[in-house]
């Protein structure tokens, strides 16, 4: 649910275990189950915005190819980019309007963003952006960012994020761009927390890029409550040159409310809350 105060929101969820609210949150605009109106969503990021909090949106844009209507199912998506109109074409303009349009409304009231337009950019397991190939995923994100920022002139209030899963040369390898990307980083899940691309990602960072933990689940569904104090240790022991992480939240045993010492991370100095602002 995108209201925050919802009983059902992730971030209501983590402020009432912890007693303290996250700095960052995000809203993901899922054209596949549209699940809520586009208002409610928009009026979510305003809500996050105006108490304090860094708002977040990720897209899960449909899949654009006619006949087919899961997100994992293998898109033709060379079409996108063919002179002329076609059904796959249309279908994919038609989302990046509406999803243009919500960031329009949300510009106007003056609240940015960090976007990402495409979640695990690699993941041609399951995400159709993905299965046609790193070249077209690569185009796909490039047109996205062309489109919202020389079309719809939306530059002003997006902040660009990436990222890939914990694949051995993801990141570099579907990475869109230096023009295209403000913040990049990783998806990773379980107590591993593999950042291959580590190096590669730090002499972005030097270039001006932050680097961060995209998504970040603490743990795996069937192994016992995780010590989330671990996740400092590892990430400042192994990474110390990343901005920081955010916990995935569809399951407690990814962040703070499944695991121990909850509430004593999120006090912890190092850890970002509106409470520490």
């Amino acid at each position: 649910n995108p209201d925050m105060d919802d009983e059902s929101n992730w971030l209501n969820k983590v402020y009432k275990h912890t007693g303290l609210m996250p700095k960052y949150g995000v809203i993901t605009y899922d054209f596949t189950d549209d699940p809520f109106p586009d208002e409610e969503w928009n009026q979510g990021v305003k809500k996050m915005y105006e108490r304090g909090l860094i708002p977040g949106v990720y897209n899960f844009f449909d899949i654009p190819e006619e006949g087919k209507n899961a997100f994992r199912e293998v898109c033709d998506i060379d079409p996108i980019f063919e002179s002329g109109t076609n059904p796959t074409k249309s279908n994919f303009y038609a989302q990046m309007d509406r999803m243009a349009a919500n960031l329009k409304w949300l510009s106007d009231q003056g609240i940015p963003v960090i976007y990402t337009p495409f979640v695990e950019q690699d993941d041609n397991n399951s995400k159709w952006h993905a299965k046609d190939g790193k070249e077209n995923a690569v185009k796909l994100y490039r047109l996205v960012h062309n489109y919202f920022t020389k079309e719809k002139g939306l530059g002003d209030y997006i902040i660009w994020a990436y990222h890939t899963r914990e694949s051995d040369g993801a990141l570099e390898g579907f990475y869109p761009g230096d023009e295209y990307v403000d913040i990049l980083g990783k998806s990773g899940y379980g107590p591993d927390l593999n950042f291959p691309e580590y190096e590669w990602a730090v002499e972005k960072k030097k270039q001006g890029k932050i680097i961060w933990w995209a998504e970040l689940g603490i743990n795996n569904r069937n192994d016992p409550p995780r010590d989330c104090m671990d996740v400092i240790e590892k990430l400042e022991n192994d990474y110390p040159e990343l901005a920081g992480f955010v916990f995935w939240s569809d399951a407690g045993f990814y962040n703070v409310v499944g695991n121990l010492n909850g509430p004593e991370f999120m006090a912890d100095p190092k850890i970002v809350t509106l409470e520490s602002e």
